[in-house]
């Protein structure tokens, strides 16, 4: 019995590694897109300092539903001037220099400032659909 225990558990840690589901739900709150673990291509985060600092890149394919959804909802390039100073350059909080991921600047874009109030911090979701990927973009100072 304790053996089906272990395996239950190993089989359970596997699944939670091999399937970012916090990467998933990020996507689903912060751009209402609902998207499986398997359209994900890349993903890289630095989350976890202090209070959660940190940035995140996620790169995936979207379906022929969500690129619909995309087309309709999403702001049609170039990217607001304001938006792109806070995402293109490398500062001091760019250090994953979100424009090395992305080969193309052009196609639809959308913008999510998450601060409740008005702070001196950063806490936004950027996302640029190119016509054939979603590059998305979180950065938490």
């Amino acid at each position: 019995m304790q053996i089906i225990f272990k395996i239950i558990a190993e089989i359970l840690l596997f699944i939670l590694c091999v399937f970012p589901g916090s990467t998933v739900t990020d996507i689903r709150n912060n751009l209402d897109i609902d998207i499986k673990p398997y359209q994900i291509e890349f993903h890289k985060d630095t989350h976890g300092g202090f209070h959660g600092d940190g940035e995140e890149i996620i790169i995936f394919r979207p379906t022929a539903e969500q690129i619909e959804k995309i087309k309709s909802e999403w702001q049609k390039t170039p990217v607001d001037t304001g938006i792109a100073s806070l995402i293109f350059p490398k500062s001091e909080y760019n250090g994953l220099e979100l424009r090395s991921y992305i080969p193309n600047t052009k196609g639809y874009w959308f913008y999510k400032n998450r601060n409740e109030y008005a702070t001196y911090s950063h806490n936004f979701s950027f996302a640029l659909f190119d016509g054939e990927k979603v590059y998305y973009y979180e950065l938490d100072t």
